[in-house]
């Protein structure tokens, strides 16, 4: 009996050993790869200087074209919008941007309906930023206010690689460690939509909340660490309805840039609330002309 307790604890004390092998290889792996992430793409401008970067959900990441930005002011940027992201996610970004000592001259959040959304968060962020939940307080205090098995991913070796194995498991790890790129460095961040759904069903709310605390995070943030703050709205199409609710919205943020007209051509439309290809060429060049030259 005494034989087989001390064969057990040792095959214990090896498999864990095993996984806190794997969770540092893995960790590692992602640290170091080309940035196939855009969570991985923002950590490669640690101790940089950049002119601008946009943060905001899909409504960002499918409708700002830096590159465009480039050519038409000289200017360089990055687009930061994740998909799904609701403004807790926009406030974690922006607080990683001070975090990794990124100097900007310039931040554009775009925000909308989000700003009736105080739960929830990301899958997407939640994904790519969960390799790095040991770098620093900001991205261990994300996973501690959203996650109730949030202490096992902190301390089980290995547990979020396994957990999330379809999305950060070994097919992965093998596209890092080959150095496979994907198209985020190339795009700065953007990703295009094609061709039309004409799906006219999209609504905003009816009422706007008082406030969200984590709007007034992000403007108590931005003006203790000194970074300039631009909020603007992105296009909906002409048929979405309760469009009165950006009239409401502007009433609570009176500088913020509303565009959620700026386009009619239901043929820049993937759908009622996202952009395809030539509308983000499009409402890229107008943004630009409207704020950044």
């Amino acid at each position: 009996m005494k034989n087989f307790t001390i064969y057990l604890l040792g095959l214990i004390f090896f498999v864990i050993g095993i996984l806190f092998i794997m969770d540092i290889f893995y960790t590692k792996v992602y640290e170091n790869s080309i940035p196939r992430t855009k969570f991985q793409y923002l950590r490669s401008f640690k101790n940089k200087r950049i002119d601008y970067i946009f943060l905001g959900s899909s409504r960002v990441e499918n409708s700002i074209v830096p590159n465009l930005i480039k050519e038409k002011t000289g200017k360089d940027g990055i687009n930061l919008g994740f998909q799904a992201s609701k403004l807790s996610d926009i406030y974690t970004v922006l607080r990683l941007v001070k975090e990794y000592n990124i100097k900007v001259d310039k931040v554009l959040i775009q925000i909308d309906y989000i700003f009736n959304i105080e739960e929830g968060y990301s899958n997407v962020f939640q994904y790519e930023i969960m390799p790095f939940i040991r770098e620093n307080q900001v991205t261990y205090q994300y996973f501690d206010s959203h996650f109730s098995d949030r202490k096992e991913i902190f301390y089980f070796p290995f547990y979020r690689y396994c957990t999330f194995g379809s999305k950060i498991g070994f097919r992965e790890i093998f596209a890092n460690l080959i150095n496979k790129r994907s198209k985020i460095i190339e795009n700065y961040g953007f990703v295009s939509l094609y061709g039309n759904s004409f799906n006219h069903d999209n609504s905003l709310p009816e009422e706007i909340n008082l406030k969200n605390i984590y709007f007034d995070k992000i403007k108590e943030f931005s003006t203790r660490n000194n970074i300039p703050i631009v909020f603007f709205c992105a296009p909906f199409c002409k048929h979405t309805k309760n469009l009165d609710f950006i009239k409401k919205l502007k009433q609570k943020i009176p500088d913020l840039y509303d565009f959620s007209m700026a386009i009619q051509n239901d043929e820049m439309f993937k759908n009622c609330s996202h952009l395809n290809n030539e509308g983000a060429c499009f409402f890229t060049e107008y943004l630009a002309d409207e704020i950044l030259k």
